[in-house]
């Protein structure tokens, strides 16, 4: 059975729906479409080391706004 099948069966949000929204929210909190890309895995196979490693120095910069946003986003469901 599929991921998205036994999602389904469970009435729960499918996983895909959940990657739109952390992407969606990461480009309204100024991060670049590339870097939202990058934390969420979606790289290029053959990303040559330097930009891999500027992509990551730059979500290493960027993570934070979207950690703050889920922490307050918790703290409102608490």
């Amino acid at each position: 059975m599929s991921a998205s099948h036994y999602y389904s069966r469970l009435n729960l949000v499918a996983p895909k729906y959940l990657r739109k929204f952390a992407f969606d929210k990461m480009v309204s909190l100024d991060v670049p479409e590339s870097v939202a890309d990058f934390m969420e895995g979606r790289v290029a196979k053959r990303i040559g080391a330097r930009h891999y490693m500027a992509l990551r120095r730059q979500a290493d910069n960027f993570y934070g706004r979207y950690a703050d946003y889920l922490c307050r986003l918790r703290s409102k469901l608490s």
